[in-house]
């Protein structure tokens, strides 16, 4: 129970100090082999969350509802929506390399890094056609992509709080570029035997069918990052995060 409370303590002071936190230290401006670090840092070690930089949970990262709708003249012509699901892995991403985060807020900022694998489950809705067949389902789906390089950015606009400078994320871009996709929709058709016929059709075909719906599930995953990159960069003023 003493530990608990002489987090809470810590967490207070820090706040009231509005200081972001001194362990591990800020990087400064630009620094990016420190950043990198940093980044690291947090995604392995406070991925269950840290509310001391407004971080909330990012492995599992919940997800509400990620919708793909994609047109007839698609091979991919499917009304998908994948609900109350969570991706897991983000906790194995490491750091690339990065632009911006140095004084100047109003540039473009971006850190690209790569994963083991990122393992996107939860209920699904499918219907449509998939290479002029007929699919349907409700059940449970698991996506999941190896090896991936994702790239997060955006344009940052300062807004003023309480006589301090912050950063708000405008423009942001999500982008999931894997090696390989490996796709499994439970109880499609209703019938065992015709479901596992056509997840290994889908499996066969990976490659071109998620470059068919890859735009979208960047879309839905950006909404969710984005909100999550707000509200840390809305903990403490922007200049707070680094060293002079």
């Amino acid at each position: 129970m003493i530990p608990k409370v002489i987090f809470i303590l810590l967490i207070l002071v820090a706040a009231a100090q509005g200081d972001f936190p001194d362990d591990p230290k800020p990087c400064k401006y630009g620094d990016a082999e420190c950043i990198g670090k940093l980044f690291e840092y947090f995604v392995r070690e406070k991925h269950k969350g840290d509310e001391s930089i407004g971080l909330t949970s990012i492995d599992p990262l919940p997800v509400k509802k990620i919708p793909i709708t994609v047109g007839s003249d698609s091979p991919v012509n499917i009304d998908l929506v994948v609900f109350n699901g969570k991706v897991e892995g983000v906790s194995t991403l490491k750091f690339v390399k990065m632009k911006g985060f140095g004084k100047d807020i109003a540039v473009n900022h971006e850190i690209v890094s790569q994963s083991d694998s990122l393992i996107f489950t939860g209920p699904y809705n499918l219907t449509g056609k998939v290479l002029l067949l007929p699919i349907s389902g409700s059940d449970v789906c698991n996506i999941t992509l190896l090896k991936t390089t994702l790239t997060i950015g955006w344009t940052g606009v300062p807004y003023e709080k309480d006589g301090e400078i912050y950063m708000k994320p405008d423009k942001f871009h999500l982008h999931l570029d894997p090696q390989g996709v490996v796709v499994k929709f439970n109880n499609l058709y209703n019938d065992k035997e015709l479901s596992d016929n056509m997840n290994k059709l889908l499996n066969e075909n990976v490659k071109e069918l998620y470059a068919e719906i890859s735009h979208l599930i960047d879309k839905g995953y950006a909404a969710i990052v984005r909100k999550v990159v707000t509200k840390v960069f809305a903990t403490y003023p922007y200049e707070k995060f680094f060293m002079n």
